[in-house]
């Protein structure tokens, strides 16, 4: 087999009766042209014009990526380039000189990370959770010398991105923090801004001061800005947003994808529109859109995953660097995670009303309600439908909240008695996290002083106290809200985590997992689901780790399994 470049399009020659390289071939991403089955007038058929006749081809480089190795010098040469930014989107090291503080260093990935968005006026870093996207952020504005900053970051994070700007800028920033939407910022250079997304929505004194020009714009856990049609998003990346307003912008975090490729989506449209501007093509190519008839409506269903490998390709090579923690800090051990089944003897849980209910919204209701707002072709069947699902999932969700909540209250004490016996092995330090605030309340109460406890009411110093208390061994036990505590927060110093609840997003799980396995860890990191079977529980773990696969496939080459011990069964 021989692969060529051709007339705009790649070009497999190989025997017809040759089965197994047409099963390489297709799996590549090629296609099988019949010219005899094709219009030869049709001007929108490449192949035709390409005359390439009965053979394999493709007009996407990332399919012929795939079959390198039988590959002529024509076909290589087209895709040096994209092969070396394919390299550089997973570098390990680079030799450029970055400026930094004394008594501070970038570790050789880091200035791998900083060196690929220098070479781009846009950049998402997706490095894995853990690995220091901050830190590559503030290396990049040392290296560029910009004249003035704006960081958009979650509420919780505010404090943590000034002290590492305290402690990684090399120029004399005057570093901001507007404390209310009243705030104004002067338009003059040597600013170093730090604010939240939820306040630069809206026409506010400090949302007017922010729309200006600004060197840098960093946007921090830029997964937030996944739903375009959402007034953070449109305060961000619409057409008269801040993204508009930036001479270079930096998207960080480390769930790029949270649950389907459709969410990397309006970032990917904004930073490069030639690639990635048409959703309907990136909908169908990436997201296995496709119609459905639902209640008598056709409707268009995007929650598919298709041409992962493709699609991981096309983002390292336009925008996206990414690297995992088991390749950039190889000393940092694995995970492992470990299910432990609680069993409350004599209760039926799949039998339970509520439960049963669950099903009927999360397995057909809700999915079809879904589907006719995203199906909608015109304005007022859009908002028919958004109205619609407002109106169902008032009622539903409130219905799958309260049965959540019962869940985690029921097994509540399950699990107090599971964390006394872990406490009672010697363990010299835990973290818990738990989504409802009477459950990590009740946890908090529990453990009493040796605890600390962080959720979403936490003020920034309260917040910042309890995680240096626990860093620091004042205090044994951190017991934290799964998205208050799920981000910004470093907790190094326990090897072992237990969740009570978890969350429907896998990027969520994996947010908080990773505040203890970053740099600085040096044990195995333990994580604990304790589940209630036949509940919510059990079918909130097989989605979540559904969706897992679908973005580990989609982001990162297959990584190396995580050791996953079989289930645990603990009788009450």
């Amino acid at each position: 087999m021989i692969v060529t470049f051709w007339k705009s399009v790649f070009v497999a020659d190989t025997s017809p009766d040759d089965v197994d390289e047409r099963k390489v071939l297709s799996k590549a991403g090629f296609k099988l042209h019949d010219a005899a089955l094709c219009n030869l007038e049709n001007r929108f058929c490449k192949a035709c014009r390409a005359k390439v006749g009965r053979r394999f081809w493709s007009d996407r480089i990332e399919a012929a990526t795939r079959v390198r190795r039988a590959c002529n010098e024509r076909a290589l040469k087209v895709m040096r380039d994209h092969l070396a930014r394919l390299r550089a989107s997973a570098a390990m090291e680079s030799d450029i000189d970055v400026p930094v503080p004394k008594g501070r260093t970038f570790l050789p990935f880091q200035k791998a990370g900083i060196a690929y968005a220098l070479s781009r006026k846009d950049t998402l870093i997706a490095d894995e959770m853990g690995t220091g996207k901050t830190i590559q952020a503030l290396g990049f504005v040392n290296k560029v010398e910009p004249a003035n900053v704006l960081v958009l970051c979650p509420k919780t994070m505010v404090l943590t991105w000034a002290d590492e700007a305290a402690k990684w800028l090399v120029r004399p920033y005057d570093i901001l923090i507007p404390e209310t939407k009243s705030d104004e910022i002067e338009a003059s250079d040597g600013k170093f801004v730090i604010t939240t997304y939820e306040k630069t929505i809206g026409d506010t004194p400090l949302s007017r001061s922010l729309k200006r020009t600004w060197d840098v714009l960093v946007l921090d856990e830029a997964h937030l800005i996944k739903n375009p049609e959402s007034a953070r998003s449109i305060a961000v990346l619409g057409e008269d947003g801040l993204m508009r307003r930036g001479h270079r912008t930096l998207f960080l975090t480390g769930t790029p994808i949270e649950n389907y490729p459709k969410e990397i989506w309006p970032i990917a449209a904004a930073v490069c529109p030639a690639k990635f501007g048409d959703w309907w093509d990136f909908a169908r190519r990436y997201c296995g859109l496709h119609k459905e008839e639902r209640d008598g409506r056709v409707a268009w269903v995007s929650t598919g995953a298709t041409n992962l490998g493709e699609l991981q390709q096309r983002l390292r090579a336009t925008f996206m660097v990414r690297r995992l923690k088991s390749q950039v800090l190889p000393e940092l051990p694995p995970k492992r995670r470990q299910l432990v089944v609680l069993e409350n003897a004599g209760k039926k849980w799949s039998e339970h009303p509520q439960f049963k209910r669950w099903k009927e919204v999360y397995e057909r209701a809700y999915e079809e309600k879904m589907a006719a707002v995203e199906s909608a072709t015109t304005e007022v069947e859009y908002k028919r439908a958004a109205r619609e699902l407002e109106e169902f999932v008032g009622i539903a969700f409130t219905e799958v909240s309260e049965f959540r909540h019962a869940t985690a209250l029921a097994k509540l004490p399950l699990c107090l008695s599971y964390i006394d016996d872990v406490l009672a092995s010697g363990l010299d330090s835990l973290v818990i996290f738990a989504h409802h605030l009477d459950v990590l309340q009740k946890i908090k109460d529990h453990l009493g002083e040796e605890a600390v406890l962080v959720h979403g009411g936490t003020s920034l110093n309260d917040r910042k106290k309890a995680v240096e208390d626990f860093q620091a061994g004042r205090k044994k036990i951190f017991v934290g809200g799964l998205k208050a505590a799920g981000v910004g927060i470093t907790l190094t110093r326990s090897s072992t985590v237990i969740f009570v609840e978890i969350d429907w997003v896998p990027g969520v799980m994996n947010q908080a997992e990773d505040r203890l396995c970053r740099i600085g860890q040096r044990k195995m990191v333990h994580v604990i689901h304790l589940i209630l079977g036949e509940t919510l529980d059990a079918n909130m773990v097989r989605r979540v780790v559904k969706k897992q696969e679908v973005i580990d496939q989609a982001l990162d080459r297959p990584p190396e399994q995580l050791q996953l011990t079989h289930p645990v069964k603990r009788s009450a």
